[in-house]
C-alpha cells in the first residue's frame, strides 16, 4: 500500500464496488394488511359509523375492554355508504412491538390503499438500515409522500395496546404531529396508548369512542339475537339478559351461539349468571360442548396460534383435513377471522382464543409444549424464523430458540429489528446465555451492537470456553473464533487486546470465502492503524477490500481505513478515491448503512481528506457529522470516536476554534486514559496536538503563509517528491518550486525538515 501499487488498489476497489448482495430479510406478513371481511350478522351501528364519518380529527381513538366490538365499528365505517375515503389497515401482533416492523407494515398497508403512493420502496429501504433514523428520516419521507395523495386516507392500527416500545409511541406522536390535514389515524385499543391524548383533547385533534358508547341496548341485542340463533326473547328476557353482560357485545354474541336450537331460551336466560369473568368461559364450554369431539379438540389444540392456516393446523393436530375444518368453522361463525381476502390465513376471535387457551392449560396440560414444538418447526421449515422462535421458546424448547436466534439475529439486526432480537433473548433468560456458548455468543454480539459492553465482557468467557467447536448458524467457523473478532471489532478492552484478538481472528479463519474472513482482515487492519503499525494496517485493509465475497459494510471500512491512510502519506488523489468510495457504499439505500454508527468511518476519511486539502471548512462539516453519529451511540466501540475528535480538533484549531479544540482533545484524553492498554500511539499523536494547540499563540510566522503554501506544506510532510506534489494540487513542478521557497523564506527554513518541524511548532499543520 505504501509502496505505491496503483494498479492493484484500483483495480480491487472496482472489483470491491460490484453488488454483494446479501439477501435482505423481509418479514412483512401480507395478511395483516386486510381489514375484516364484514359479516351479516354484525348490528348497525348508524349513529356511531356518522360520527366517525363526520370526525375531522387528526386522531380517532376507540379504546375499550375485549370484546366490545372496536374493530367491527371501523370496519363497518370502512365499508359503509357514508365512507368516502381510503383505508390503509394493520392488525398488530406482539412483533410489531419494534419500531422497524411497525413502519415497514404501516408503509405497505398505506401502498396497498393508495396505489399511488409511489415511494414505498424508498422508504422501506430507508428504514430496513441497521439504525434506521425515524425522527429525521424515514418519518418526514412518510409525511411528505402522504401529504401528495390526491384522496384522503385513514391508517388504522387495530390492537395498539400490543405495542409498548417507548419509541413506537414517541415516533407515533411524531407522525400525529405532522399528519396532512387529509389523513387521519385510528388507533383502536383496549387500554389508553401513552401518547399526548390530554394535549390532543384539549385542541380538539381527537374524536374518542369508549365502552360506554359501544355497549348493546335491548333493541341491538335483539337484532343480534335474531341473527345469530334465529330467537325472539321476550321484553323481560332481553332486558334480563342485556342486563347481566351489561350491554357486552362479546357476552351477547356468545349468548346467541349458545341459545341456537336451545328448547327453552327464557330458562337458559333466567339461568345465566355471574360476571364477566366466568361468563366467557360458561358460554365457550356450553358452545363447545355441541362440538363432536374432533372439532372440540381442534380448536383447543390450535389455539396456541396467533395465525393459522390448513397445513399448520395439520401440523400442529396430526390430522389431515384442518382445511375442511376451518371452513365449517367459519361457515358456523365460530369466532374465525379470516386476515386476507383468499381465506388462507386466519385467526381465533382473541378473547375466544384465550377462553381456549385456558381450556387446553386445564385439560391437556401435558400436549401445550409438543403443540408449540410442532408449530415451531412447522414455521421453521416455511421460512418464518420469528414465529419459529416464539413457538420454540413457548414450549420451553430452549435449545431449539437458541439455535433459531443464533442463526438469524444478524439477518433482523441488519434490518434495523434489534428490539425483536433482544425480546429473544430476554425470554431465553441470563441463564441460558451462561449455560449455552451458542445462546452467548447471539447474546454478545447482540449486546456489542446495542452499546452493552458490560455484557460482552460477561459472556466473552462462556464462548472462549466452548473453543473450536463449530462451525456457528451464522457462519463464523467456531467459539473461539466469534469472541476473537468480537474483540477486535469493538475494543472494549483497549487497542492492546483489540489488536491480539483481530490477529487470532486472522489465524483462526484462513477460508477467503468465509463471510467472515475480510471482516477479521479488517478489523484487525484498523486496531493496527491506531496502534501506529502503519505498514502492516495497509496490508490487511488491502486483503479485506479486494476479497471478492466481503460484505458491503467491510468494503467501506476497509476504505475508509486506506484512505486515512493515504492522507498520512500525503496521497491525497488516491485517499479521495478511497474516502468517496466507502462514502458511496454508506450513502446507497440498498446497503443501509445511512445512519449506522459504522457510517462514521466514511464521513471521518472525507473529513481528512478535506483537511488535508486545506478545505477546513467542508472539513469540519463532514468531521461533526461522524462525530454526531458516534454520539448517538456512546455504548459503542470507542476508537472510531478517538479518531473524529483527533482529527476534528486541529482543524478547529486552524479555524480559530481553541476551546473548541482544546474540548475535544481533552474528551480524546480522558477515554485514551481510561484504556491505556496499546494507546501509546494515540498518546503520542494527541500529546503532539495538544503541544501544536498549546504553542500556536506563542509565534507566528512574519509574513502569512497562503492557503496554496498551507496545502504543500501538508504534502511536504510525507515522502512524495516535488513534482509528486505537482501532480497532486494540479500544479507544474516551477510553482511548487516557488510556493516551497517561499516557505522556507517565512519559514526561516533551509531545507524540507526543518520546514516542517518549524510549522509544527508554530501550529501550522
Amino acid at each position: 500500500m505504501t509502496g505505491g501499487r496503483p494498479s492493484n488498489w484500483r483495480r480491487g476497489l472496482a472489483v470491491a464496488a460490484e453488488t454483494n448482495s446479501q439477501r435482505r430479510l423481509d418479514v412483512l406478513i401480507e395478511t395483516k394488511l386486510h381489514a375484516p371481511v364484514a359479516r351479516s350478522e354484525w348490528i348497525e351501528r348508524p349513529e356511531l359509523i356518522r360520527g366517525l364519518a363526520d370526525a375531522t380529527a387528526r386522531l380517532i381513538l376507540v379504546a375499550a375492554p375485549p370484546g366490545f366490538g372496536k374493530t367491527t365499528l371501523v370496519t363497518q365505517w370502512r365499508s359503509s355508504p357514508v365512507n368516502d375515503k381510503r383505508f390503509a389497515w394493520v392488525s398488530l401482533d406482539r412483533g410489531d412491538d419494534d419500531p422497524s416492523r411497525l413502519w415497514r407494515h404501516l408503509v405497505s398497508a398505506l401502498r396497498l390503499a393508495c396505489p399511488e403512493f409511489d415511494s414505498r420502496e424508498i422508504i422501506l429501504r430507508d428504514f430496513q438500515a441497521q439504525a434506521p433514523d425515524f425522527g429525521r428520516t424515514v418519518l418526514p419521507m412518510l409525511v411528505n409522500q402522504m401529504a401528495w395523495l390526491p384522496d384522503p386516507v385513514v391508517l388504522v392500527l387495530d390492537d395498539y395496546h400490543l405495542v409498548r416500545e417507548r419509541s413506537c409511541h414517541d415516533q407515533v406522536t411524531l407522525l400525529l404531529d405532522h399528519l396532512p390535514s387529509s389523513a387521519q389515524l385510528v388507533i383502536i385499543t383496549r387500554a389508553d396508548p401513552p401518547l399526548a391524548l390530554a394535549r390532543m383533547r384539549a385542541a380538539g385533534e381527537m374524536a374518542e369512542v369508549r365502552s360506554h358508547e359501544l355497549r348493546f341496548d335491548p333493541p341491538q341485542a335483539a337484532e343480534l339475537i335474531r341473527a345469530v340463533a334465529g330467537v325472539e326473547l321476550s321484553e323481560l328476557g332481553l332486558a334480563e339478559l342485556v342486563e347481566r353482560t351489561e350491554g357486552w357485545p362479546a357476552g351477547l354474541y356468545l349468548a346467541a351461539l349458545s341459545l341456537r336450537g336451545h328448547s327453552s331460551p327464557e330458562v337458559f336466560v333466567r339461568q345465566f349468571a355471574g360476571d364477566n369473568r366466568f361468563i366467557v368461559d360458561f358460554l365457550v364450554e356450553d358452545v363447545l360442548s355441541h362440538q363432536p369431539e374432533e372439532i372440540r379438540e381442534f380448536l383447543i389444540r390450535t389455539s396456541i396460534l396467533g395465525r393459522f392456516c390448513g397445513p399448520l393446523c395439520d401440523a400442529v393436530t396430526g390430522l389431515a383435513d384442518a382445511t375442511a375444518i376451518i371452513t365449517a368453522l367459519e361457515r358456523e361463525n365460530l369466532f374465525l377471522v379470516p386476515l386476507d381476502e383468499n381465506r388462507q390465513w386466519y385467526r381465533y376471535h382473541h378473547l375466544f382464543a384465550q377462553v381456549l387457551r385456558a381450556q387446553l392449560a386445564r385439560t391437556e396440560p401435558g400436549t401445550v409444549a409438543a403443540l408449540h414444538e410442532r408449530a415451531s418447526a412447522w414455521h421453521r421449515a416455511s421460512g418464518s424464523p420469528d414465529e419459529a422462535i416464539t413457538h420454540a421458546l413457548a414450549a420451553g424448547d430452549a435449545d431449539g430458540a437458541t439455535e433459531l436466534i443464533a442463526q438469524h439475529y444478524y439477518a433482523y439486526i441488519d434490518s434495523g429489528q434489534i428490539a425483536t432480537v433482544r425480546g429473544w433473548l430476554r425470554s431465553l433468560g441470563d441463564g441460558q446465555a451462561a449455560a449455552s456458548p451458542l445462546a452467548a455468543h447471539a447474546a454478545a454480539w447482540t449486546a456489542a451492537l446495542s452499546g452493552d459492553p458490560q455484557t460482552v465482557r460477561r459472556l466473552l468467557p462462556v464462548m472462549e470456553a466452548a473453543g473450536d467447536a463449530g462451525p456457528l448458524p451464522d457462519g463464523m467457523r467456531s467459539f473461539r473464533f466469534s469472541a476473537a473478532v468480537l474483540q477486535a471489532t469493538f475494543g472494549f478492552g483497549g487497542l492492546g487486546p483489540m489488536r491480539e484478538a483481530g490477529l487470532r481472528a486472522v489465524g483462526l479463519e484462513t477460508n477467503p470465502a468465509s463471510p467472515w474472513y475480510a471482516l477479521a482482515h479488517s478489523t484487525l487492519g484498523t486496531a493496527l492503524y491506531w496502534t501506529g503499525d502503519l505498514e502492516q494496517a495497509a496490508a490487511h485493509a488491502e486483503k479485506a477490500l479486494f476479497t471478492p465475497d466481503a460484505i458491503a459494510l467491510v468494503r467501506m471500512q476497509a476504505s475508509a481505513l486506506m484512505a486515512w491512510l493515504a492522507v498520512e502519506s500525503g496521497r491525497l488523489t488516491q485517499a479521495d478515491e478511497l474516502a468517496h468510495a466507502a462514502e458511496e457504499i454508506v450513502t446507497d439505500p440498498a446497503v443501509g448503512l445511512g445512519q449506522a454508527p459504522q457510517s462514521s468511518f466514511a464521513y471521518t476519511a472525507i473529513g481528512a481528506v478535506l483537511a488535508a486539502q486545506g478545505k477546513l471548512d467542508e472539513a469540519q462539516n463532514e468531521l461533526e457529522r461522524a462525530l454526531r453519529i458516534r454520539r448517538k451511540w456512546m455504548g459503542l466501540s470507542p476508537w472510531p470516536t478517538v479518531e473524529v475528535l483527533l482529527r476534528l480538533a486541529p482543524v478547529l484549531a486552524d479555524l480559530g476554534d481553541r476551546a473548541g479544540s482544546a474540548a475535544l482533545l481533552a474528551e480524546a484524553r480522558q477515554v485514551l486514559n481510561s484504556l491505556p492498554d496499546g494507546a501509546d500511539a494515540q498518546l503520542a499523536r494527541l500529546a503532539q496536538l495538544e503541544r501544536r494547540l498549546a504553542h500556536r499563540p506563542a509565534a507566528s510566522p512574519g509574513e502569512p503563509i497562503t492557503e496554496r503554501e498551507r496545502e504543500v506544506l501538508r504534502l511536504l510532510q510525507g515522502t512524495l517528491s516535488l513534482r509528486d506534489i505537482g501532480r497532486e494540487l494540479y500544479l507544474s513542478p516551477n510553482t511548487i518550486k516557488t510556493h516551497t521557497r517561499a516557505l522556507y523564506r517565512k519559514l526561516g527554513a533551509t531545507d524540507r525538515h526543518e520546514a516542517v518541524t518549524k510549522a509544527h511548532g508554530l501550529g501550522l499543520i
